[in-house]
């Protein structure tokens, strides 16, 4: 395992530990932040502010660009200082920019609590880890947690007697012995357990996830927390996720997942629309350490915003009650917008001359010129998961595509016999239906 490997891993927990409040969860953080949809809301989470209006339905590269830059913007709004990162970097998947840009975030929110003093960051932990276990001397973030016995120490000097035998623990036992610490301040602090064991005990652990997962203990006692109530502090530990918790689709199954710390306690769900309620399915999975999986998954029957409430042992799990955004049909982030999707490699001489005969059509109607018709956009350079869901909304593959406030219209031949016909210039009109 690299420095690397274990900082992805660090940095992800730690920004599932945000996104469980939006039902929002990150896989792979090289892809799950290019629609920029995941770092606003980690943005507006950790900062409490709101970011403003962005694409929540962002399937073309500008669209993309353009929710990174609203991030990149806010962060710059906060006077944080970034060095050589731009909305381009975090779309186009840049693993090492992304890392950077979270680190930069972990430092500013996490490890210094907003304030703008980044420089004597670590210092100021170091400090406060010295003057809770002097007796282990501790002299940076490496080496120093390898054999487990500091961060039981640490754990114990906050919540007496969870770790109290640290001095004993054999330190060529490192690994065991981490997890043995992290097991009791999870239990004891409800700090998350968002380093691995073997990465803490790993000689190439990185100083920097080492500093994140130390600065939970930190926050814990500066907000006084030490024992919580056990109904509280088990549903705390809960996180759901999944697209069923964020966005879905009427007449459509929505999926989502529960975690929670242990099997045997009464595991709740409630789905409420604007009119009526939904039955959710659940299938349970207890793992090998005693921690239980749900997944569930219910069918929305109307579009508008419904209501899905978690509760473990009778209490909320973050993030519920959690707002859903129920559709009629699926969003390619389209609204208000002309769009025409077409092929840059067509082979055939139809599609090429398709794709002039309705530039030509649309040209003479001015359509170019106006501020709701987005450049052409050329189905190569999408992503597979997107070019898929045009064609899946369109019904067909058939280039070029066009599209009104989101609505499929139709392929050149369509859209030449709707204008033989006259009524291309009424779905051309939409905007003004709308009153806009």
């Amino acid at each position: 395992m690299s420095w690397q490997d274990i900082q992805v891993n660090t940095f992800m927990a730690w920004c599932n530990e945000y996104l469980k409040d939006r039902g929002m969860h990150v896989a792979d953080m090289s892809k799950d932040f290019r629609d920029g949809v995941k770092l606003i809301n980690l943005l507006e989470i950790i900062s409490s502010k709101s970011l403003g209006r962005y694409n929540k339905n962002p399937r073309v590269p500008t669209q993309k660009y353009e929710n990174n830059g609203i991030a990149i913007e806010f962060v710059k709004s906060e006077n944080i200082k970034i060095v050589n990162i731009g909305n381009t970097d975090i779309t186009d998947g840049n693993l090492r920019i992304t890392l950077g840009l979270i680190w930069t975030l972990i430092l500013r929110y996490q490890v210094n609590r907003g304030s703008n003093n980044d420089g004597s960051a670590k210092d100021e932990l170091l400090r406060w880890v010295q003057s809770k276990i002097p007796s282990y001397n501790i002299t940076g973030f490496k080496k120093d947690w390898n054999d487990g016995r500091a961060i039981n120490a640490l754990t114990d000097a906050l919540a007496p007697g969870s770790a109290s035998d640290h001095s004993s623990l054999n330190p060529g036992n490192g690994t065991a012995n981490c997890a043995k610490g992290m097991d009791a301040a999870y239990n004891a602090l409800n700090i998350p357990k968002i380093l691995a064991p073997d990465a803490m005990s790993n000689p190439r652990v990185d100083e920097q996830s080492v500093m994140t997962y130390i600065s939970y203990f930190r926050n814990a006692e500066l907000a006084g927390r030490t024992r919580e109530n056990e109904a509280a502090a088990l549903a705390a530990k809960c996180r759901a996720y999944g697209p069923g918790l964020v966005e879905a689709v009427a007449e459509e199954n929505a999926d989502f997942v529960v975690d929670t710390p242990r099997d045997g306690i009464e595991l709740a769900i409630r789905v409420e629309g604007p009119h009526t309620e939904t039955q959710p399915t659940v299938q349970k999975t207890v793992n090998a350490d005693g921690t239980a999986k749900f997944k569930v998954s219910y069918l929305p029957k109307e579009p508008g915003e419904w209501k899905v409430h978690v509760t473990y042992g009778g209490v909320h799990i973050p993030g519920s009650i959690f707002h859903v955004r129920v559709l009629e049909a699926v969003s390619l982030g389209g609204e208000g917008r002309i769009r025409v999707f077409y092929s840059t490699t067509s082979s055939s001489e139809k599609g090429r001359k398709d794709v002039q005969d309705l530039q030509r059509l649309l040209e003479q109607k001015k359509i170019h010129l106006r501020p709701d018709f987005e450049p052409w956009i050329p189905v190569d350079i999408m992503e597979r998961e997107d070019r898929e869901a045009v064609f899946a909304k369109a019904g067909t593959r058939a280039l070029p595509i066009v599209f009104i406030d989101d609505k499929y219209v139709g392929d050149y031949d369509t859209v030449a016999g709707l204008e033989e016909q006259g009524k291309l210039n009424a779905l051309l009109a939409y905007n003004e239906r709308r009153g806009h």
